[in-house]
């Protein structure tokens, strides 16, 4: 455990170097959910919602929706993918007395804090001039509330470990990445809310594991589950981290017997 904690403090002292880096990319986030808030103001305004929500439920879930998607949101895939298996570095991690999951989840987490940290700031700071932000009340539910944040952390980070490493089979792996950006952006209720959805896929996308890293985290926040629901939900979670670390495991040592790199 010493040895994961120095890695997540040279880390962070990496990530601290590159907090423009870190700000450009809240900024993203922060535009996109100004032009989402900017389309349900005139969506609610002609009463096209068919009295699914408010508009104070539409602003909160976009605003936390902010800070959800800097801190739960993983962006691994992309150095797993490329950097360490289709350019050779993940040769170096192999032969090290921790395992490259850890390693890769201990490096990214300080990025999620920092970025997270933004959006909590920036969050507080709209919440003095937006009157429209709803959230929960119950203070017993709110250890609760956070066990399924940090659970869809940890599920978001499997997930996209099992999407960087099906670079272990493919040639051009930026075609696969373009679909699952399309994927994660639909069922994960960053575009629009999964209760929104068309009927015939609503029920499919509130079971899949993409909707617990994000979408029902902010719900959760809003303050919409009753302690039932919210059991319910921390349970499909850990059900859902079983079932795809399973995944990851099966992947990765059957990937590692397909991987080559030519060393210095």
């Amino acid at each position: 455990m010493k040895r994961l904690m120095t890695i997540f403090s040279l880390y962070a002292q990496h990530a601290l170097e590159y907090k423009v880096r870190s700000l450009v990319w809240f900024g993203v986030i922060l535009f996109d959910v100004f032009v989402y808030v900017l389309y349900w103001r005139g969506v609610l305004q002609n009463g096209q919602s068919g009295g699914l929500w408010t508009f104070s439920e539409a602003v909160s879930y976009y605003l936390l929706l902010l800070v959800a998607g800097n801190l739960l949101q993983i962006h691994i895939e992309e150095e797993v993918a490329f950097e360490d298996i289709q350019y050779g570095r993940l040769s170096q991690y192999l032969l090290r007395p921790f395992s490259y999951f850890r390693f890769k989840f201990f490096q990214e987490l300080p990025w999620r804090l920092i970025q997270g940290g933004f959006g909590v700031v920036a969050l507080i700071g709209i919440s003095l001039f937006v009157r429209h932000i709803v959230v929960v009340t119950d203070i017993y539910a709110v250890p609760l509330i956070i066990a399924i944040i940090v659970s869809a952390y940890v599920l978001c980070f499997i997930y996209k470990m099992i999407v960087g490493i099906m670079a272990f089979w493919t040639i051009d792996y930026t075609g696969l990445q373009n679909i699952q950006i399309i994927v994660y952006m639909l069922f994960s209720g960053m575009l629009i809310p999964l209760h929104l959805l068309p009927s015939d896929i609503r029920a499919f996308a509130l079971l899949q594991p993409i909707g617990y890293t994000l979408y029902y985290p902010v719900r959760a926040v809003q303050g919409v589950y009753t302690y039932g629901q919210l059991w319910q939900i921390l349970g499909m979670q850990w059900v859902w981290m079983i079932i795809l670390y399973a995944i990851y495991r099966l992947f990765w040592y059957r990937g590692l017997r397909v991987f080559t790199a030519v060393g210095q």
